[in-house]
Parts: C-alpha cells; sequence; structure tokens
C-alpha cells in the first residue's frame, strides 16, 4: 500500500494547523518558507492535498516540532467522516482515555498498519538524533 493512501491528509492538516498557530506563524509565513504559494500551503492544511512525509518533514522543521506529533492524532481532534460509508471516528471522553471506531475490519488494519508505520518512524527519528549527538 502506498505511504500517501495511509496518511489522512485532514487530521494531519489539522495538526499542522494547529502548531502553526500555537508558534504564532501565519499560513503565509510557512508557505514561504516551504517557497509555495499561500494558497497551495492552505490546502495541505485543510487536507485537500496529499501530504507526503517528506513534506511533513519540512513542515515541522519549520514549526520546530517532531515530525511524529504532526502524524499523530492530537487527543483533543475529533474525526467524523459521516459522508463515507466507511467511516472512522476518533474521539477521547476524557484526557487519560480515547476510544477508536472503525466500520469494519478493513479499516482497523489500516489504522493498526499507521500506528505501526508512525512507531517505526519515531524510531528511526530517534535513531538518527542520537548519532547526530554523537
Amino acid at each position: 500500500m502506498e505511504q500517501e493512501k495511509i496518511l489522512d491528509n485532514r487530521a494531519i492538516g489539522g495538526n499542522i494547523s494547529m502548531y502553526r498557530k500555537i508558534r504564532g506563524f501565519k499560513a503565509s509565513d510557512i508557505a514561504e518558507r516551504l517557497g509555495i504559494s499561500e494558497s497551495s500551503y492552505t490546502r495541505y492544511e485543510r487536507g485537500e492535498t496529499s501530504i507526503t512525509v517528506d513534506l511533513v518533514k519540512q513542515i515541522a522543521g519549520e514549526l520546530n516540532v517532531d515530525p511524529v506529533t504532526l502524524l499523530s492524532i492530537h487527543p483533543s481532534n475529533f474525526i467524523d467522516n459521516a459522508n463515507s460509508p466507511n467511516s472512522v471516528v476518533i474521539s477521547s471522553n476524557s484526557m487519560n482515555s480515547s476510544q477508536l471506531h472503525t466500520t469494519n475490519e478493513e479499516q482497523t488494519k489500516i489504522m493498526l498498519k499507521l500506528l505501526e508505520s508512525v512507531i517505526s518512524l519515531n524510531e528511526r527519528l530517534v535513531s538518527i538524533l542520537e548519532k547526530e549527538k554523537k
């Protein structure tokens, strides 16, 4: 399965938008730093354009956040694609527990694969950072 099909562009775009605002940047600031138009950049934030891991790394560098943070779904996010017959709902009932509901086994497998990919990416990033410290 291709990487782009695993990434949830809307959730990642939402995370990017949230962290950009937390850092006090305008969309035009980040777009300029990335060398793209503001309209192209905002399409990423809205989840209208496929986001690649390389782009996530670039944006994370500009926002000074761990790329895995942008790939992870923040507990306060609520994703409900009600228009899809195979919708995924991720919600948080409290700060200490979250629930994952999928409408079919295929989506459960995709979510598990995504989580495994994020964990693997995080392990590689830690390894790279440890090598750079030496």
